[in-house]
């Protein structure tokens, strides 16, 4: 019996080709079906970038609690939409509103700062007029 892959001659009753270790399909006997394609993801391969796209959360809560309390509750529907960027697939969209958040973080942090500056200096002004 001819291999019909590699064309060798193998023995009448041979299952598989001595050559190529094609199957020999003989009367009565199907081919074996082969496994299902199954991809094997490498450890480190293929990373969500979840963990590369930073949210701010933490940072919301705490600029909510103690810098500027309207830009804080911005920022964490912000740091939201972050995550629901990631989990839909957006990481271009995700990377914009994180780098958005980012940004109101800071001038949320720098009202602050002013902010308490100026009370600072009032109150020692307050102090030193009484």
């Amino acid at each position: 019996m001819y291999c019909i892959q590699c064309g060798t001659n193998n023995h009448d009753q041979a299952v598989h080709c001595m050559q190529c270790g094609a199957f020999m399909s003989q009367q009565g006997i199907a081919p074996p079906t082969p496994p299902p394609y199954i991809p094997q993801i490498q450890p480190g391969y293929m990373q969500p970038p979840m963990a590369q796209i930073p949210n701010y959360m933490v940072q919301s809560v705490l600029a909510t609690l103690f810098c500027c309390l309207p830009l804080g509750i911005v920022s964490i529907f912000k740091a939201n939409e972050v995550n629901r960027k990631v989990a839909a697939g957006d990481y271009a969209g995700a990377m914009a509103a994180s780098k958005a958040n980012k940004t109101l973080l800071w001038v949320s942090f720098g009202i602050g700062v002013v902010g308490t500056l100026i009370y600072v200096v009032a109150a020692i002004i307050s102090a030193a007029n009484s």
